[in-house]
């Protein structure tokens, strides 16, 4: 349907497209479809609002990519070059062509290609056609009262021509009674002036009847015409009312979507803030029974500590009761070696030095139990107070809404990559911070070997430095 010229390669290519040039303005009609109708219907692609126009007057289609026909639909007449298309005929039409609608010349178009930017957009159909339509009807009007003013005129001048004839016909009447010799003339005028004013009256009579047959042709066509001009007028009323009922029907139909849309999203977010409160309230209930269960355990090794001093207490308080005479020395902190030689033989011996074993036992024993505790501590922490992410204790503990707690600094630098969760990939909604944990974390590394103390306070002050902003809630 569109067509580009051969351009020069550093010209673009412009497209072309068939339009409908009127002989008498620069009006045009886009011919944008392969197959468009003209009439004056609404459902047509031009719409004509003329009463000489049919409802569905022509087509014009494409056969071939340059090759284009138009259709005579109507019983009305279409003229290609000056010839009528037989109602229902197809004309092949060739740029340059003349197509006229009808017999009124108005309607007398040019069939031509031209550049799509050169073509006036075609009105929209909205209420100026109606004013349109008015201005049509009311030189309908002038023309009928034209054609009848023209034969009431002709009716007039037949009756002047009347009465002259018998004013003729009274002065000869007149003259034969003043001329006898000449009568026989006088009669041949009589004669055929009393013919004429017969043919007068005949043709009075006439037109008499022709004016009013036109007067009330014409009354008939002005109130078909108003009938007609009436419905289109009405057609396109309802449309244009359809068109703002629909518009106003919509817009109460966004409100009442994006007012639902709102308190879904309302509902929404309160459920999962209630789901978030909920998940944390959770988490620092399980914190706070972990932190009850290891105090309970420290409590636990703390009365086995005890148990066992005693127990170290009462082997003493035995191991000194059971001492013989023959020792060498009598003390509640010694362990004394009992020599026993011949009775006969005179002992020599010298004493080197006193070792207090007691005492080397029991810290040896509270050595052991201390190192047994934070072992077993060590061993929960690494297990339950690691971060996944970089597998060291956690720095300023965070915990996301899926309850899973990562350093922040870890999780930070993770979500600048990925917006979801490191272990079970849910999205990351929400982080906060866990006070409890680092609490915890801060109290047992106080008792831990220098060297941890160290490395965690390394750690902390490299993640300082690199701190990626603070904390957000998603």
């Amino acid at each position: 349907m569109e067509y580009s010229k051969r351009a020069r390669p550093d010209e673009e290519p412009k497209t072309l497209m068939p339009v409908l040039v009127r002989t008498d303005t620069d009006d045009c009609i886009r011919i944008d479809k392969n197959e468009f109708k003209i009439g004056r219907a609404r459902d047509n692609d031009e719409i004509i609002l003329d009463i000489c126009i049919s409802r569905k007057h022509c087509v014009f289609r494409c056969e071939d990519r340059d090759e284009w026909t138009i259709k005579n639909v109507s019983t009305n007449v279409t003229l290609v070059n000056g010839v009528a298309i037989p109602p229902g005929g197809v004309q092949r039409v060739n740029p340059g062509d003349t197509v006229q609608f009808s017999l009124n010349e108005t309607f007398k178009y040019l069939f031509t290609f031209a550049e799509q930017e050169h073509c006036a957009k075609r009105p929209r159909i909205d209420e100026k056609i109606l004013d349109s339509v008015l201005v049509k009807q009311k030189t309908f009007a002038e023309s009928q009262e034209c054609q009848r003013k023209e034969l009431k005129d002709k009716l007039e001048i037949k009756q002047k021509e009347h009465i002259e004839l018998k004013h003729q016909l009274e002065d000869l009447l007149t003259q034969q009674t003043v001329a006898k010799d000449d009568k026989e003339n006088l009669l041949k005028q009589i004669t055929a002036l009393e013919d004429k004013i017969r043919a007068c009256n005949a043709q009075e009579g006439h037109l008499n009847n022709m004016y009013s047959e036109l007067l009330q042709k014409l009354e008939n066509e002005r109130l078909q015409f108003e009938v007609r001009i009436n419905e289109e007028k009405q057609k396109w009323q309802e449309a244009l009312n359809m068109s703002n009922q629909e518009k106003e029907t919509l817009e109460v139909k966004m409100k009442e979507q994006m007012e639902k849309w709102r308190e879904e999203q309302q509902a929404e977010w309160r459920r999962m803030m209630e789901s978030k409160v909920q998940e944390e309230k959770d988490i620092q209930a399980q914190l706070l029974n972990e932190k009850n269960m290891l105090e309970t355990r420290l409590k636990e090794t703390e009365k086995a500590l005890k148990e066992q001093e005693a127990k170290a207490e009462t082997s003493q308080a035995v191991l000194c009761a059971n001492t013989s005479d023959d020792t060498i020395a009598s003390t509640s902190e010694c362990i004394f070696l009992n020599l026993n030689v011949d009775q006969y033989e005179v002992p020599e011996y010298q004493i080197i030095d006193t070792i207090d074993l007691t005492e080397i036992s029991q810290n040896i024993l509270e050595t052991n139990i201390k190192e047994d505790i934070y072992g077993k501590v060590g061993h929960i922490m690494d297990e339950q107070l690691t971060c996944s992410i970089c597998s060291e204790l956690f720095v300023k503990a965070t915990t996301l809404n899926c309850a899973h707690t990562f350093c922040h600094h870890c999780i930070a630098m993770w979500n600048k990559k990925r917006k979801d969760c490191p272990v079970c990939r849910k999205p990351v909604i929400s982080r906060i911070r866990s006070l409890v944990l680092d609490n915890f974390i801060e109290s047992m590394i106080e008792n831990l070997p220098p060297e941890l103390k160290n490395r965690r306070k390394e750690i902390i002050q490299e993640r300082e430095v690199s701190v990626p902003g603070p904390m957000k809630r998603y």
